[in-house]
C-alpha cells in the first residue's frame, strides 16, 4: 500500500470522500502485517472513533482493493483477510492457530512462473497468488511439548 497521504490523493482524484475515519484506516493498514480481517479493523478503529459503522470500513476496504491498494485474500471460508503488501508474493497459512504470514520469493522465480505459465497454459497471467497451508512453528512446538 502506498503511504497514508498518497492513498488520500488517490480517493480525491477518484471523487471519494474523505473522512477522519477513513484515513484512520488507511492509517492501521500502512503497519498492518497480520493480515486483519474486515472484523480485525472494525474492532481497532472502534477504539478511536467508536461512531463509526462496520459498513463504513467494509466499503472503505473494498474500495482500497478495486484501486489496488491492498489485496483480498480468501483463504478462510468465513471472511476475507487484507493485505497491505501489493507485491507478488506467497502466504503461509497456519492449518491450527490461523496465523497468516509473508513469504517473499525472488523476482526472479515470480517472473518465471508469471512467464512460464502464461507460454505453457496459453493463457495470460494476471497476477500470482500462492498458499501454502501447514503448521506455524509456534503450533508444531506446542504440538511437541516445546518452548521456543
Amino acid at each position: 500500500m502506498q503511504s497514508v497521504d498518497k492513498v488520500v490523493e488517490k480517493f480525491k482524484k477518484s471523487g471519494l470522500k474523505i473522512t477522519s475515519q477513513r484515513i484512520a484506516i488507511f492509517s492501521l493498514l500502512q503497519e498492518a502485517r497480520n493480515h486483519p480481517s474486515a472484523e480485525d479493523v472494525y474492532q481497532e478503529i472502534l477504539k478511536a472513533y467508536p461512531t463509526t459503522s462496520f459498513t463504513t470500513v467494509y466499503k472503505t476496504l473494498q474500495i482500497l482493493r478495486d484501486l489496488g491498494e491492498i489485496q483480498e485474500l480468501t483463504l478462510d471460508k468465513t471472511r476475507a483477510r487484507y493485505d497491505p503488501d501489493v507485491s507478488e508474493h506467497i502466504h503461509t497459512l497456519c492449518e491450527h492457530c490461523g496465523a497468516l504470514a509473508d513469504l517473499h520469493w525472488s523476482d526472479f522465480i515470480m517472473n518465471n512462473v508469471r512467464f512460464y505459465g502464461s507460454e505453457k497454459a496459453n493463457f495470460e497471467v494476471h497476477r500470482v497468488q500462492i498458499y501454502l497451508i501447514g503448521i506455524c512453528r509456534k503450533c508444531r512446538m506446542k504440538k511437541w511439548g516445546l518452548q521456543e
